[in-house]
């Protein structure tokens, strides 16, 4: 009887644990989303807003702080290594979106820093990554993050997650975006059109062209499509498609990139959900991105590889 006793102490003990990992987890990724729609919202909405539209007006130091803050928040986010392993998906969400917008942030303090004339265009593609960012957190992260409070258990914590605000709000900085035109020009077969895949990236780790990618551990087959516009017009609308042939089935998975700007306009989607292998095996994986309307040259649109599930 003793020995049953601490046996079912032991394993209360044990899902305390687990359910205030699980807790902290949710926690501290709200207060990083929260820190970092604050940063948007608060600070450099407000710069631009100061600066009437007119770019010799900006805060430099405001824009600079934005940047550090950013690239701060995503470094933590990507050096946790106290993720429970039900977040996995919705962690490499919450890393990719950070990621866009310190890359982003960083762009427009250095473009500010620069030609004046030149700010305008910057902001208006720094805009549209960020909208991709709010779009990770609000069609992939929190529903990512609801499937693993499910999953483990504790959708009373639920609660403690909250839907963060948008970066910014667009429509009031201060300067005139205009939104990328897809009318006519996208219309045209006479125009270049052409989009590509730029990179593909598996559990931080790149898979290149007939290369191979080996998942350890918690590792989970999210893919990360970098692709990129390479045409004359903007696109809206380009699929990227990865498909995972495991011994077991063909698992196919599609994602949306809702717009890509002209002349090397570049957008990274995550396309996760596919089942894993069995331990050593390797599988094939085939990445491909479009084709366009009216593309003519489609062999850069796939990417294939492998995976391997390791230990």
């Amino acid at each position: 009887m003793a020995f049953g006793f601490i046996f079912f102490v032991a394993r209360g003990c044990v899902a305390t644990q687990e359910a205030t990992q699980v807790r902290k987890y949710v926690t501290n990724a709200d207060s990083l989303l929260s820190e970092s729609s604050n940063a948007g919202n608060e600070t450099l909405q407000g710069a631009l807003q100061r600066a009437d539209g007119n770019p010799a007006n900006l805060d430099q130091g405001a824009l600079d702080r934005v940047a550090e803050t950013s690239g701060s928040l995503y470094l933590q986010a990507l050096t946790n290594e106290e993720v429970p392993p039900e977040f996995d998906d919705a962690h490499h969400y919450l890393v990719s979106s950070l990621g866009i917008r310190a890359q982003a942030t960083k762009k427009l303090a250095v473009a500010a820093a620069g030609d004046a004339e030149s700010f305008p265009g910057t902001l208006a593609t720094v805009v549209e990554d960020l909208r991709l960012s709010d779009s990770i957190v609000r069609n992939h992260y929190l529903p990512a993050v609801q499937d693993s409070l499910a999953e483990a258990d504790q959708e009373r914590d639920q609660s403690y997650l909250s839907e963060p605000e948008p970066f910014m709000d667009y429509e009031e900085i201060g300067f005139k975006v205009a939104p990328a035109t897809v009318g006519a020009a996208r219309d045209d077969p006479n125009a270049l059109h052409g989009v590509q895949i730029s990179a593909v990236e598996v559990a931080g780790q790149p898979l290149y062209q007939n290369g191979n990618v080996v998942l350890t551990g918690s590792d989970e087959p999210i893919f990360f499509v970098t692709v990129t516009n390479g045409g004359e017009v903007p696109e809206t609308g380009v699929d990227v498609e990865v498909i995972l042939n495991t011994r077991a089935e063909r698992q196919a998975r599609t994602e949306t990139i809702g717009q890509m700007r002209s002349n090397g306009g570049v957008a990274t989607v995550p396309v996760g959900g596919f089942r894993p292998g069995e331990l050593d095996e390797t599988a094939e994986v085939t990445v491909e991105a479009g084709p366009v309307k009216y593309e003519e040259n489609s062999d850069n649109n796939t990417l294939t590889g492998t995976v391997t599930f390791g230990l």
